[in-house]
């Protein structure tokens, strides 16, 4: 995993680039943030109503061969038809 396939994964499932480390995504529910850092990703769901909710992952943590799975895996219940 590395950050151009986070970046590939975050522009194909609708988010917006807001610079080339960050990407962004707003539904009815909320706001879904995703930092590329160095070495690893941090995703942030501010879900109206709810504290925001942090995940961070190296990349390293997670396999090339089920890195997008996995992403989706973190949205599943954000975005259920994903």
């Amino acid at each position: 995993m590395n950050a151009d396939m986070i970046a590939d994964w975050a522009v194909e499932n609708g988010f917006h680039a807001i610079d080339s480390r960050s990407y962004r995504r707003h539904d009815n529910a909320g706001v879904i943030t995703i930092e590329i850092k160095r070495m690893s990703f941090l995703l942030i769901d501010e879900r109206q109503g709810l504290r925001p909710r942090l995940i961070s992952r190296l990349f390293k943590d997670i396999p090339l061969n089920s890195g997008r799975g996995r992403l989706q895996g973190f949205l599943l219940d954000r975005y259920p038809n994903r």
